[in-house]
């Protein structure tokens, strides 16, 4: 094998890692009594962003690992909005 098929296989590999921990943040959010307060938990969890970004690796990870937690709660949102209206009696 050489090193662009293992750096092949390492994107795929991280892709992979990436949408599974995004399902684990979903998951880990639906512990909460409610949906809005498991988006409120996403929101809460998601790291902050740098003061300035200047576009290196570090920061271009924690914009990756930030997007994980915003498309956590896309999913959150999604589910919740496949919810049936409770009709008031």
């Amino acid at each position: 094998m050489t090193m662009q098929d293992d750096f092949i296989e390492w994107q795929k590999e991280t892709l992979k890692a990436i949408e599974l921990w995004t399902i684990r943040l979903k998951t880990e959010a639906l512990k909460q009594k409610t949906y809005s307060g498991a988006i409120n938990f996403l929101s809460r969890s998601k790291p902050e962003l740098s003061g300035s970004f200047r576009g290196t690796t570090d920061e271009l990870f924690r914009e990756i690992t930030r997007t994980m937690f915003s498309d956590a709660a896309k999913m959150v949102r999604e589910e919740a909005l496949k919810q049936e209206v409770a009709k008031d009696a």
